[in-house]
């Protein structure tokens, strides 16, 4: 591995050249905001960027207690965190670039991770985008506001910004903005850009692919998997304004108006936090109704069309965390996409991890779906290293095609009302018709 350096029309950057060819730039600032203010791009530096280094995650509840120090191990900091270090700051507008050397017009990825709106960044192992590079794809991740810092919702604030709520989501949109303007100085094509997001991330997806915000931004295909779709009762999308009564212990305990809210530190605002808490917090932690980015309810919203017309493709676990709601949910996108003339495919993962019982749990597919299963400490198999392959070269056909057909895989038609997907299992890959 050593250092390149190239120009650019934002200034001079230095990326790594990793061992295997593919180059990777880490760390690059996109916007910068004020806690509780809207994104501002970042467009040019002085000097050359140092993109060697990963940048902050936002604060959240495991930087004020390690992982580590807990008994017993949180199961996603064993699956996917164990032994890697983390810097958190609300200065954490940063994205990550992986790409071939000498790309041109690639296509684009741009993962979108999860986390209950609450935890995560771009950076953590299984989200490495080198196998997408070898592709000869571009595969970014990105860091965003997130919990309090991303989600929280004040009259004082629309007072003072027109708007509130939802600065996660417009980190994420600002985010996607930068790569569309700048993608191509790293080899990208900017109107050939796929978004793909698990959970909170597929959940993010679905309201920008609805948002009239996201319209000329060159997305050209959208992968969500376990989190996006239409349910009534999961992951509804509220007014801003229902928020407001349920934070006021918050706003009486961080002072006296958005001035004092801003001198506190992350963990002040956290303690905060805990005065409004209840077993309610994630229903006010996500994205509302703001009347701008998300004009309208969701739901009415899709049922009138209002989704980026390009292609879908949706998947869900077996033993996702709601599996009874999140793989209907998917199911109904892609019927209703695909009933107003789009194109939407479905797929469920059902492959049990070697290594202990956990199934295919939610978020188990990363590994394969992203391609970092050689960063795992389970003991794969080569039916997994051979999953791991179909899995990503369907991925890759799908941002570069529109379809995720590819040789070796049952025949794959869009998900209609015959219900016919793909099954991705413990001994092989079959088409069904039956529930997940």
């Amino acid at each position: 591995m050593n250092t390149v350096e190239f120009n650019t029309s934002m200034g001079k950057i230095k990326g790594l050249r990793m061992d295997d060819g593919t180059l990777s730039f880490r760390g690059i600032r996109y916007a910068s905001a004020e806690r509780w203010k809207y994104p501002v791009p970042v467009d040019a530096w002085e000097g050359v960027y140092d993109a060697t280094h990963f940048g902050a995650a936002c604060p959240q509840m495991r930087t004020f207690r390690g992982e580590s120090e807990q008994t017993p191990e949180p199961f996603y900091y064993k699956e996917f965190r164990k032994g890697d270090h983390y810097d958190y700051d609300e200065d954490c507008l940063f994205l990550n670039i992986w790409a071939p050397e000498h790309a041109e017009n690639a296509n684009v990825i741009l993962y979108i991770h999860g986390g209950a709106f609450m935890g995560g960044c771009g950076n953590e192992q299984h989200m490495m985008g080198t196998a997408y590079a070898k592709k000869g794809d571009i595969f970014v991740s990105i860091n965003y506001r997130l919990a309090i810092f991303g989600f929280f919702a004040a009259k004082a604030l629309e007072e003072e910004s027109g708007h509130t709520g939802n600065y996660g989501l417009y980190d994420q949109l600002t985010a996607i903005g930068w790569v569309h303007r700048h993608i191509e100085e790293f080899g990208g094509n900017p109107f050939a850009i796929t978004l793909m997001g698990q959970s909170a991330g597929a959940m993010s997806i679905q309201q920008l692919a609805l948002s009239p915000m996201s319209r000329e931004l060159g997305i050209s295909s959208i992968y969500m998997a376990s989190g996006g779709g239409l349910g009534r009762e999961f992951a509804k999308v509220d007014p801003v304004e229902d928020s407001y009564a349920y934070w006021e212990e918050t706003v009486k305990a961080m002072g006296d108006g958005p001035e004092d809210w801003r001198k506190l530190s992350p963990a002040q605002v956290f303690d905060a936090m805990g005065k409004s808490a209840d077993r309610n917090l994630l229903l006010h932690l996500c994205p509302h109704v703001d009347g701008r980015l998300i004009p309208k309810d969701p739901i009415k919203a899709a049922g009138e069309g209002a989704f980026l017309p390009v292609p879908y493709l949706m998947s869900s676990n077996t033993e996702d965390m709601l599996p009874e709601t999140l793989a209907p949910m998917a199911k109904e996108w892609c019927r209703l996409v695909n009933e107003q003339g789009g194109k939407a495919f479905y797929f469920c993962f059902g492959r049990h991890l070697p290594g202990d019982d956990a199934g295919a749990f939610h978020s188990a597919e990363l590994w394969y779906t992203i391609g970092n299963i050689g960063a795992c400490w389970r003991p794969m198999t080569d039916w997994d290293r051979e999953l791991t392959k179909l899995l990503t070269s369907s991925i890759d056909a799908f941002a570069k095609t529109g379809n995720p057909s590819i040789s070796g895989l049952p025949a794959w038609k869009p998900y209609d009302r015959d219900g016919e997907y793909l099954f991705f299992g413990n001994e092989g890959i079959e088409a069904r018709a039956d529930r997940c």
